[in-house]
């Protein structure tokens, strides 16, 4: 078996918090779906968001205005 890492401790716990059954194969495509994505949330984590502006009137039901 893989070591634990922090997404297999997080969908272990989420799987078993919402009583979801998963088989392995259906976990492993979510492993494949977070490899996919991981690189860019790291990113996102580590990026510098000190000078980007607080978008005013915030409605996440619109899409943004040019």
């Amino acid at each position: 078996m893989d070591p634990e890492t922090a997404f297999q401790g997080y969908l272990d716990g989420a799987l078993e918090t919402f009583g979801i059954e998963a088989d392995e194969a259906e976990r492993a495509v979510m492993r494949g779906v977070w490899h996919l994505y991981e690189a860019g949330m790291n990113r996102l984590i580590d990026a510098d968001l000190t000078e980007v502006e607080l978008e005013a009137d915030l409605d996440l039901s619109r899409s943004p205005e040019a």
